[in-house]
């Protein structure tokens, strides 16, 4: 292939013709199921990783890959009746795939309009010199540090909570994702290329690389559940939640500003 053949192809992946059909392929309305969301998600990586220079390891594709395997573990819970509060839980996970869903049709009609934490992502998606472990991180920062406690409101305004303490039902529920991430996340920051992961499972960095990772996710739902909460008993109006998406967004484009700027070590 020479240098004309490749910024073809550069602008083929980039250009609006990958991401309209990444806009597509998101749907046009919210899913209605966990089913619905997994398969959204498989064709979005599917098609993020066959159009790319960069395959899997895309930015997007990199992210959807991660995001696609644990949500499919919370379908397989939810119907093994693991859950003390399904119907929350299951809206939930739907209220929370939609805002990714939506980032990217948003990005395809105007990138301006997205989210910074997103468009962060979105932007330096086929940046060769970073590392989709690094994409993926940073596409579960914004997901999490910016965007759970939007869906934990937009859950509760059509199941209410069940009480204000952690003891709730939908606490309980909201925790075991937590047992998701932990038992999920080794084997993808292998199969992403995580350095810490490298070698035998009982390495002492790779030990510890788990237990860092388990920490940052359990603390980061923890602030995002306080947040929700927070704006709940603020009312949640528009005012409300407008104000607390701004202040998200800016904390978590830091935050990924920070992981996408690692670099890519050496083998």
């Amino acid at each position: 292939m020479d240098i004309e053949e490749i910024g073809d192809a550069a602008r083929a992946v980039r250009g609006p013709g990958s991401t309209q059909q990444l806009a597509v392929l998101a749907g046009g309305a919210a899913p209605t199921s966990i089913p619905e969301v997994v398969e959204r998600l498989a064709a979005i990586h599917q098609h993020a990783a066959s159009t790319s220079m960069r395959g899997n390891n895309d930015g997007i594709a990199a992210f959807t890959q991660l995001y696609h395997v644990i949500t499919a573990r919370i379908g397989q819970m939810a119907d093994s009746g693991d859950f003390r509060s399904p119907e929350f839980l299951i809206r939930l996970d739907i209220e929370f795939a939609e805002r990714y869903l939506r980032a990217l049709r948003t990005y395809a009609e105007n990138m301006h309009e997205t989210p910074g934490v997103w468009r962060l992502l979105f932007d330096n998606r086929s940046n060769p010199r970073i590392a989709p472990v690094n994409f993926a991180v940073a596409g579960v920062n914004a997901h999490i540090n910016f965007d759970l406690s939007c869906a934990l409101v937009a859950t509760w305004k059509h199941i209410a909570p069940d009480g204000d303490g952690r003891e709730s039902d939908q606490f309980h529920d909201y925790c075991l994702i937590n047992d998701v991430f932990e038992k999920e996340m080794d084997p993808l920051r292998e199969e992403l290329g995580s350095l810490l992961s490298r070698g035998p499972d009982d390495a002492i960095w790779d030990r510890t690389a788990n237990w860092m990772a388990d920490l940052v996710i359990r603390f980061t739902r923890d602030l995002a559940w306080d947040e929700a909460k927070r704006v709940w008993e603020r009312g949640a109006d528009d005012k409300v939640l407008r104000a607390s998406e701004e202040k998200l967004d800016a904390i978590a484009s830091l935050v990924g500003q920070g992981l996408l700027r690692v670099p890519v070590l050496p083998v």
